[in-house]
């Protein structure tokens, strides 16, 4: 999903509700300093990304918190 797609889903739902995110057993509410922008591999074929390898190309991803 790109960042467009995101925006474009995001539109089709509520708009007054809060945002949260799992967090252990419970959740927490999202706050914009929680959503960065990291480098990490680029995703294998089964749509895993695993965190930034000297081994491995890197992407930019934008990443939201969870557990």
């Amino acid at each position: 999903m790109t960042v467009a797609e995101l925006i474009e889903y995001l539109k089709t739902k509520p708009q007054e509700i809060q945002v949260v995110y799992a967090k252990y057993s419970e959740q927490c509410l999202m706050e914009p300093d929680d959503i960065e922008v990291r480098d990490l591999c680029k995703p294998r074929e089964d749509g895993w990304v695993h965190d930034r390898r000297p081994d491995k190309e890197t992407q930019s991803y934008l990443v939201f918190p969870g557990n």
